[in-house]
């Protein structure tokens, strides 16, 4: 994995910066998370991959403690210069290097971070180590068979093996490598098997009001009846999964 380019993250994502777009996001993230667990104000969160801070900065409106961690320097001097609460914090660190005490977090947030760590193992290891007992991480997660792959918007990009997916990539998006590792609905399953699933993604479908998903799918229109018919014949291919990881008790 190229360091150069986890480090430089949010320089080829601008996205990162745009407030409204990223704000959105962070109220998809709460809705999920207080659906479940109800009241949050005395609970302390870990955003990992928290980038530029904006969304990092919205969870502290509603949790009692919250840190945010990213290797990506540029982005965590942007969120210490434009976002100051007594109840948070940025450290630029990987996730692995950090020095959090064992069982510190009750929630934890993991939003389309496990394809661009150098091992997705490792980070779910750290998530499981780092939750309490009972916790929760909000795990979005990005499928491999999805049909434009996110990132650079290329039909089918993340299907193909690397040096396939390498070539594609250098030939319409001027890119050295393509970094991003992607699983299947099978391989993500594996990956999380040590956590209690609780699965949100259907629900978010099925109420995207409640779950502020409305920007995207508006309720009783054809789009909304032809998603979620789709949707649970072809599970297996939806593009992002909503889950919640609960840490068992025992």
């Amino acid at each position: 994995m190229n360091s150069k380019y986890q480090h430089n993250f949010s320089e080829k994502q601008i996205s990162m910066y745009d407030s409204n777009l990223r704000i959105n996001k962070a109220n998809k993230t709460i809705a999920v998370i207080k659906d479940y667990l109800k009241d949050v104000s005395n609970l302390d969160l870990l955003d990992i991959g928290s980038s530029t801070g904006i969304m990092t900065n919205e969870y502290a409106k509603h949790f009692r403690k919250v840190v945010g961690i990213d290797l990506d320097l540029r982005a965590v001097r942007y969120a210490n210069d434009n976002f100051s609460k007594e109840n948070l914090q940025f450290l630029g660190s990987p996730i692995e290097e950090s020095n959090f005490k064992e069982a510190s977090f009750d929630v934890i947030t993991c939003s389309h971070i496990y394809e661009h760590v150098p091992s997705d193992k490792e980070l779910i290891e750290n998530i499981y180590k780092l939750l309490k007992p009972g916790g929760v991480c909000y795990f979005a997660a990005g499928n491999r068979f999805q049909i434009i792959e996110a990132h650079y918007k290329l039909p089918f990009l993340s299907y193909f093996p690397k040096k396939i997916a390498n070539v594609y990539i250098r030939i319409f998006k001027n890119e050295k490598e393509y970094y991003e590792n992607l699983k299947s609905y099978r391989n993500l399953k594996k990956l999380v098997m040590r956590f209690d699933v609780v699965d949100y993604t259907l629900k978010i479908l099925q109420e995207p009001n409640k779950f502020s998903a409305n920007e995207f799918l508006k309720k009783h229109t054809l789009k909304y009846y032809i998603v979620n018919f789709v949707s649970k014949i072809f599970y297996f291919l939806i593009p992002t999964y909503i889950w919640l990881l609960k840490k068992p008790t025992k």
